[in-house]
């Protein structure tokens, strides 16, 4: 186990390198090569913790917790292409990922509340959020329209700043043909099914498969 405590600044791409070419393995059903290929950041844990923006605007009283439809979510990350609109990176629907550690739970360990010590950076690093860009707790709706794709990190570290009041960040570079590896979650979600570890209820996969727009398997899988 090697623990994490902070992200280094290539660490965007070289977990999207990496899972990118594990997920090229388990389409062809090669999971011994999958395996080698997730090894340089395999069995890593997050221990980190992250500092959040620093607003000094009202926040509007009584606002309603969040109630955001999967569908909206699965909707701006398609939208904005799986790439964080904070720093430019590449990055993941989270069930994507819970579907690489079905296959590798040890190597790319889950925890669904992101538990210091119990999840893998990689979460943190590529899972994609749909965020406010007006902030919910200023009156923010979450209709499409005001949200965005955003890292967890990146979402986490914004916290109630509104997009216009965070720093300039030195944006990754953008790759115009990254699907956040969808092409490849069936394929994923199937290998996971046969050899792997249970994360998700029985109809995790298939349901987001659905919002996400690709074809379903019929996995098997516990709560995610």
């Amino acid at each position: 186990m090697v623990l994490i405590d902070q992200l280094t600044p290539d660490a965007v791409d070289r977990y999207a390198d990496t899972l990118t070419a594990v997920a090229a393995a388990l389409v062809v059903g090669d999971v011994e090569g999958a395996r080698s290929a997730i090894q340089p950041m395999a069995g890593e844990r997050w221990i980190g913790l992250v500092g959040t923006a620093r607003t000094t605007a009202e926040t509007v009283p009584g606002a309603k917790p969040r109630r955001m439809p999967e569908g909206v979510r699965a909707e701006v990350l398609i939208r904005d292409r799986f790439q964080c609109s904070r720093c430019g990176g590449r990055g993941l629907a989270r069930p994507v990922l819970v579907a690489v550690s079905d296959v590798f739970p040890n190597e790319l360990a889950y925890h669904r509340n992101y538990g210091r010590g119990r999840v893998h950076p990689a979460y943190w690093a590529l899972v994609l959020e749909a965020d406010h860009t007006a902030p919910h707790s200023r009156g923010g709706s979450a209709e499409a329209s005001n949200l965005t794709a955003m890292h967890a990190l990146c979402n986490t570290a914004k916290a109630d700043a509104d997009v216009h009041e965070l720093a300039v960040l030195n944006r990754l570079d953008e790759w115009p043909d990254w699907d956040g590896l969808l092409s490849a979650y069936p394929a994923i979600v199937g290998v996971g099914a046969e050899l792997g570890y249970r994360h998700s209820a029985i109809e995790y996969h298939p349901k987001w498969m659905r919002l996400l727009g690709v074809p379903a398997n019929d996995p098997k899988g516990a709560d995610a």
